[in-house]
């Protein structure tokens, strides 16, 4: 694929670098040329220094041919602008932007964007740590985000089918890890000492 990442601080560095390695044709923009020293010695990809909202500047980074942008600069302003202008001028199939403020996310998707905000999510999982849960995953699917996360089987539960073990609100158990191996969610599965549940949630990225 190719890939624009706009902005070249820490993550922007770091999410270049990886994609770089997985063989995609990156092109990262920052409109400070020494923050791409953060680029390891070895990255394959480009770099373009100029103004990332500017049409030209995107033009010389090939979003003309983009498959994704992504915008991660540390101005949640800067990067709507750059992700509207990808989506609605040249047609960017994938344009996903993160932002720091969880109470301006709604202005990105009433432009139809695509969002990630490490506000929320760390808020969440630091909540998950105090209570005690275990530590969880995230996954973006068609602009929501989806955790995921395993708690042991309570010993109120065991013995019992799965049909009959309610999760909390706004939750739903993907699957039943047995003996090390995930099988996913069935009625008729028989939970028993030592099986973990695999609940999902939709986080409410809002709040």
């Amino acid at each position: 694929m190719h890939i624009i990442v706009v902005g070249c601080g820490k993550v922007g560095s770091k999410l270049a670098q990886v994609l770089s390695e997985e063989g995609h044709d990156v092109v990262i923009v920052d409109n400070d040329r020494n923050s791409f020293k953060l680029l390891g010695a070895d990255f394959r990809g480009i770099t373009v220094t100029g103004v990332p909202i500017d049409q030209d500047v995107l033009r010389q980074a090939g979003i003309e041919t983009a498959d994704a942008l992504t915008a991660v600069t540390p101005d949640d302003n800067v990067n709507i602008m750059a992700c509207q202008v990808a989506k609605e001028i040249f047609k960017v199939p994938r344009v996903i932007a993160r932002i720091y403020n969880p109470a301006r996310e709604h202005v990105f998707h009433e432009f139809g964007l695509e969002t990630i905000c490490p506000t929320n999510i760390t808020a969440d999982a630091i909540k998950d740590r105090i209570l005690g849960k275990a530590e969880r995953t995230e996954h973006v699917i068609e602009g929501e985000v989806i955790s995921f996360r395993e708690e042991k089987v309570s010993k109120h539960d065991e013995g019992k089918k799965l049909g009959s073990v309610k999760p909390e609100n706004g939750c739903l158990i993907f699957g039943v890890v047995k003996n090390g191996k995930l099988v996913l969610a069935n009625p008729d599965i028989e939970l028993d000492k030592g099986d973990v549940l695999v609940v999902a949630e939709r986080l409410d990225l809002e709040r």
